[in-house]
């Protein structure tokens, strides 16, 4: 026996709801759910944004002490978090479906927006509120920061996990980019990407680079992301390999932020915003979010830098550090939040 520790399986608790994309009929969102037994009315309920491969099931994996969902719930709020179409519990009609006629890579940042959109417009009704707390992962935080330029009423705060802006990145331009050009995306690039184990593996360790990888992943963890993302969309390459889809509409934002094209102004950002990265995070790198922070207007920013840690860090060993952060970030407001109850009467 080795000595070392298995994350404990426990039962989700978290429930799943479908909800209507704000602009195409064709589109069923997944919209999951975590709601504490005891309501705090200091604070807000939170939407969780996710990235460009990994749906919103990461965000509460059924593994003891693994679900950001739950964490945030047990303060006493309302935790929800969102598929885009073609991730996760999203449902698509046959004009995006596998085996349909390829419309290319989708969804757009706009489509990526509209239902972000239709999922706040949900939970302000379901909840009885005017505005949430918003975290995006990654991809998830170009959309989220768009939206909270767009729609700042409705968001109270706002958190950038791994936060992506506009730092040129000839390492990702590598993998995506037509060789030779890279203002293009690959040619071979269709509707969805397909990724096994070993992709998800050679990933992850990219991204950890030369240090030990048990420093970084607990043992078991790898295979329960990828289990809990391939229940959701079972597929198999020709080569025999499981696989889970994504659609590849973020590799068209990754180019253009990559390319330092800005998808968003971050100088309309009043919101409160928070940022925070691992240190050995090579898609979203220091320079990236410093530039981001600087450019952000709102009177209440901050950004801070978890060591030993990389893109990944939601599921790795310093999680819990990046659980404290978000904690303190998103403290009780002063005052009760306001319910839209109180506009009518």
């Amino acid at each position: 026996m080795s000595g070392k520790t298995k994350p404990v399986v426990v039962r989700a608790t978290t429930q799943l709801n479908r909800i209507a994309s704000a602009d195409h009929g064709n589109v069923s969102l997944g919209l999951l759910e975590h709601r504490a037994p005891r309501q705090n009315p200091l604070l807000p309920p939170m939407l969780l944004l996710h990235g460009a491969t990994l749906g919103a099931c990461v965000f509460d994996l059924p593994l003891a002490g693994y679900s950001l969902m739950a964490e945030m719930a047990n303060r006493g709020r309302c935790v929800y978090a969102v598929d885009i179409r073609g991730f996760g519990n999203s449902c698509i009609g046959p004009a995006n479906s596998a085996g349909g006629p390829s419309h290319g890579p989708f969804p757009s940042i706009t489509e990526a927006v509209a239902d972000l959109g239709a999922a706040v417009t949900a939970i302000l009704a379901r909840e009885r509120v005017e505005a949430l707390d918003l975290i995006g992962f990654s991809w998830g935080s170009i959309a989220a920061t768009r939206y909270a330029t767009e729609h700042p009423e409705h968001i109270a705060r706002l958190a950038l996990y791994a936060p992506l802006y506009s730092e040129p990145n000839p390492t990702w331009l590598g993998l995506i980019a037509e060789p030779g050009n890279p203002m293009q995306l690959r040619g071979d690039v269709g509707d969805y990407r397909s990724i096994a184990l070993s992709d998800l593996t050679h990933r992850w360790d990219n991204e950890i680079g030369d240090h030990a990888i048990d420093d970084y992943r607990e043992s078991g963890v790898l295979e329960c992301v990828f289990q809990a993302l391939w229940s959701l969309n079972r597929h198999v390459r020709e080569d025999g390999a499981p696989a889970f889809r994504c659609p590849t509409g973020p590799l068209v934002d990754l180019l253009s932020v990559f390319n330092g094209r800005r998808l968003y102004d971050a100088t309309r950002v009043t919101t409160p915003t928070f940022l925070v990265r691992g240190s050995d995070d090579i898609t979203s790198t220091d320079r990236d979010a410093r530039s981001l922070l600087r450019d952000i207007r709102s009177r209440v920013k901050s950004y801070a830098v978890i060591p030993c840690a990389s893109h990944f860090l939601l599921l790795e060993k310093k999680r819990t550090a990046l659980y404290q952060l978000l904690d303190a970030f998103f403290e009780p407001l002063k005052e009760p939040r306001r319910s839209l109850e109180e506009d009518v009467l």
